[in-house]
């Protein structure tokens, strides 16, 4: 059984190496690896937006095993987007593990933001995370612009889920 607790300074250095692990360079839009001090600005801005909800999944041995990222834009007359974003720590993929971390985000965020659709935007290649979010109760949409391809005219996957 995983349990969460939000991301708290310390976590820093984690999240760095989660962001930069090879895998997850090359499954995000932007592949190019993201400096210490790209990373640390950036986490200290989240840990503190009210419209971002960062959580750290540990296993029963409290072992860090990923992470799950929400991130709500809110839009003038609309309802506001939110984003999801989730990486597995390497040692714990191929495990099943990348849909429950999805799945209880879910819930987490709901008790947070209440009833809302999540967006997720995914590499038309990226099988994992197609299945990871199947298994999850979402839904392909669509495709979206939203987030380019690196180097290449194709979009992404837009995946949803009202909660």
């Amino acid at each position: 059984m995983l349990t969460y607790r939000t991301a708290q300074p310390a976590d820093a250095r984690l999240y760095f190496d989660w962001a930069n692990d090879p895998d997850t360079r090359r499954q995000s839009f932007s592949s190019t690896p993201i400096s210490l001090e790209t990373h640390t600005a950036w986490f200290t801005r989240k840990l503190t937006d009210p419209n971002a909800l960062l959580l750290v999944f540990t296993n029963e041995a409290g072992h860090p095993v990923g992470q799950v990222r929400f991130e709500r834009t809110p839009i003038a007359d609309m309802p506001d987007e939110i984003i999801i974003g989730v990486s597995v720590d390497a040692h714990y993929r191929g495990k099943g593990l990348a849909a429950q971390l999805i799945a209880q985000g879910c819930a987490i965020c709901r008790k947070n933001w209440g009833a809302v659709t999540i967006h997720a935007y995914i590499k038309p290649e990226n099988a994992a995370s197609v299945h990871a979010f199947d298994r999850a109760g979402f839904r392909l949409s669509g495709e979206s612009g939203k987030f380019g391809v690196s180097g290449q005219d194709k979009p992404c996957l837009l995946y949803t889920k009202t909660l």
